[in-house]
């Protein structure tokens, strides 16, 4: 690690915490715009050390770090760590080390310096509305473990004087953070505290990078794991999976809407989506937490004792449901002194999903695929025990139920804002919400798998029925067009604002493009047919062309591009060799649907002339684009034709400033 000489502001190296003697101290503070970095400092510092000037080197730093080395030098250290100095972020070797051992550099400093850049020394800390309730730091990721690790914590205002210490404004800091005052002064120790409690913690924090959602949780939970920035998401399912090998905590799993009392899914209207963000055991941000913080673990066997009393489950039953010998029947009477085996809890991360061995409560229904899995946890808000919602996955051919299983279930409402998604469910209440057609429920230990993260494929490909369908053209495509000779009679919408928006039954688009040389032009349709979009491109003499352009609606404000009712039978492509006989489908659009094109594309036209369209889905997804492609002899010959002129044009004219130079 790079630290600082307070005296003069140099950087020099140690090999760890260990090696400082005397100690150091350690900034926090929110970064401001562009902050000096390593380069920057090493830089200035080998300019001042060749020309024997090295004593000017901390007045010609940042006021930031010239002011933190003035004040860590008054109160008696020798060495400072700053991040925006101490790290050189250009080796991404030093930055992997330097994110992980963040926590630990903070436990490990003497005195962390907690700069708050819009908190002024004059007002009152306790007041409900003061600047330092309000202040930045406090809403951001990294200031987390930076508030947790140090035993000594200075809050410095603007003005860097001291305004309080961790210890004297815990009370204060809880109320703020949520983070519980015992573990702030350290009466408590981290790992007392549940995952899902410490995942609460940083759930409406923010943090610049994605990935530092979770890597700036790292020295929270104990784990340490490669730093890959550019994965997204994918840190914190990472994250995830290391704690889960570190710990037996199962309200990691516990985040999400709890189903409510007196709610029964199967009278409600219900949905299930594998490709749901929802719909995995692991969660997609911390986020995903921010009503899990009453959440703690207890033992297994307390949370299966109250499953059985509260559904009236029989200890025999589920003694013979375990992958064992099975167990002579026995009275009822004698179960209760009978002793119980829980299996362990083990979880597992496999390519199937988070395989695990849990009571499974289901309706005894066959036709049932709505779960409860009971996990070791309680919601201490409601002061009862929780567990999972699964559904299992049936294959739709044989009706085999898999032992796999997807989280979470939809309620759909009337309208689509009223759909609420549900993962959780008390356990108090899982025989009504596990009612099906008034059936009882049953009750296991099963080796289960449960899908832990979205699946690799997109969700297979159907034929869409569209209310609405909008395109838009590539900025880029008219210039291509224009460098084979075909010109657009009207601006081509080219921006999301500017799409084209076919919403009523029958409704037409048109695009037509004139090649003056050719004497000749294209025509682009593409409308609804029974609320599936089509397109089709047909060739037209230019004297066919300047009739038919006088048609086009002046109200609409795009020239020669037509939106009008559909006619009874639209255009077709002039080449008897792609015509295709409407009597083969439900309705006359035929193979000009465009949901039925091989990857979204066909080429319209013969040997001599074509032209290819190509729908794709923009990031957004409502919109869509059309690239236009031309080909044929005739095409292909023409476009030669005016890149040989191009070429020509621009040698005459590099050759006539050569000559006037």
């Amino acid at each position: 690690m790079w630290l600082l000489r307070t005296s003069t502001a140099e950087l020099e190296y140690f090999n760890g915490p260990d090696d400082v003697k005397g100690g150091y101290a350690i900034l926090s503070h929110v970064w401001q715009g562009c902050e000096q970095s390593f380069q920057e400092l090493q830089a200035l510092q080998s300019q001042l050390t060749s020309s024997d000037h090295i004593d000017l080197l901390r007045s010609r730093v940042s006021a930031k770090i010239r002011e933190c080395c003035l004040l860590a030098e008054s109160h008696g250290y020798e060495w400072l760590w700053i991040d925006a100095c101490c790290i050189d972020r250009s080796s991404s070797a030093e930055l992997s080390e330097a994110v992980n051992s963040m926590f630990k550099w903070y436990a490990h400093a003497q005195v962390c310096y907690v700069y708050l850049q819009d908190v002024p020394s004059d007002q009152d800390l306790y007041h409900h509305q003061s600047a330092f309730r309000r202040s930045k730091w406090f809403t951001r990721g990294w200031t987390l473990q930076e508030l947790i690790a140090p035993r000594s914590l200075l809050f410095v205002a603007q003005d860097w004087s001291v305004i309080g210490t961790k210890a004297s404004l815990a009370s204060l800091l809880e109320n703020i953070t949520g983070v519980d005052a015992d573990i702030l002064t350290f009466r408590r120790q981290l790992g007392d505290v549940s995952v899902a409690r410490r995942m609460w913690w940083a759930s409406a924090r923010k943090t610049t990078r994605i990935e530092d959602e979770a890597y700036c949780l790292m020295g929270i939970f104990g784990v340490h794991m490669a730093t890959i920035y550019g994965e997204g998401r994918r840190s914190f399912l990472r994250l995830q999976e290391e704690i889960l090998k570190r710990t037996s905590d199962q309200t990691l799993f516990a985040w999400g809407n709890v189903l409510p009392i007196r709610t029964t899914p199967f009278r409600e209207r219900m949905s299930y989506s594998r490709y749901h963000p929802d719909s995995h055991i692991f969660a997609p941000s911390p986020a995903a937490f921010a009503h899990s913080g009453n959440m703690y673990p207890v033992p297994m066997h307390i949370a299966a004792e109250n499953a059985i009393r509260t559904l009236g489950i029989a200890k025999w039953a589920l003694e013979t449901s375990q992958s064992t010998p099975s167990v002579p029947s026995v009275d009822s009477k004698k179960c209760s002194d009978h002793p119980w085996n829980i299996p362990l809890p083990d979880f597992m991360v496999t390519s199937h999903g988070v395989r695990a061995r849990l009571l499974v409560v289901e309706s005894s229904a066959g036709k049932s695929t709505l779960a409860i899995a009971i996990l070791a946890c309680k919601d201490a808000s409601t002061s009862s025990f929780v567990g999972l919602l699964l559904r299992r996955r049936v294959d739709a051919e044989t009706g085999i139920k898999w032992p796999r299983y997807h989280v979470g279930i939809t309620v759909c409402g009337m309208h689509p804002w009223m759909r609420l998604r549900y993962r959780l469910s008390q356990v108090d209440w899982a025989r009504h919400a596990l009612s099906f057609n008034e059936s009882g429920i049953t009750a296991r230990w099963e080796r289960l798998y449960i899908s832990h993260r979205p699946p690799s494929r997109s969700p297979p490909a159907r034929l869409q029925s569209y209310t609405a369908f909008r395109f838009m053209f590539p900025r880029w495509l008219a210039v291509e067009l224009e460098k084979q000779g075909f010109r657009p009679n009207t601006k081509l919408p080219e921006t999301r604002a500017q799409a084209v928006k076919l919403s009523e039954k029958g409704s037409i688009a048109t695009f037509t493009f004139t090649h003056e040389e050719l004497q000749e032009a294209f025509r682009i349709h593409v409308g609804l047919c029974h609320k599936l979009p089509w397109a089709t491109a047909t060739f037209l003499p230019l004297e066919s062309h300047s009739r038919s352009s006088a048609l086009a609606s002046p109200s609409t404000g795009l020239g020669t591009m037509v939106v009008s009712k559909q006619p009874r039978h639209h255009p077709r492509p002039r080449s008897s060799k792609l015509r295709w006989f409407a009597s083969k489908y439900r309705c006359d659009c035929g193979p000009e649907i465009i949901d039925r094109w091989t990857n979204g594309s066909r080429v319209f036209g013969d040997l001599q002339r074509s032209v290819q369209l190509t729908f794709t889905r923009t990031n957004g997804g409502g919109t869509h684009l059309l690239d236009v492609r031309l080909g044929g002899s005739v095409y292909q010959r023409a476009a030669r034709n005016l890149q040989g002129q191009a070429r020509l044009l621009h040698g005459l004219s590099r050759s006539l400033i050569s000559s006037l130079l």
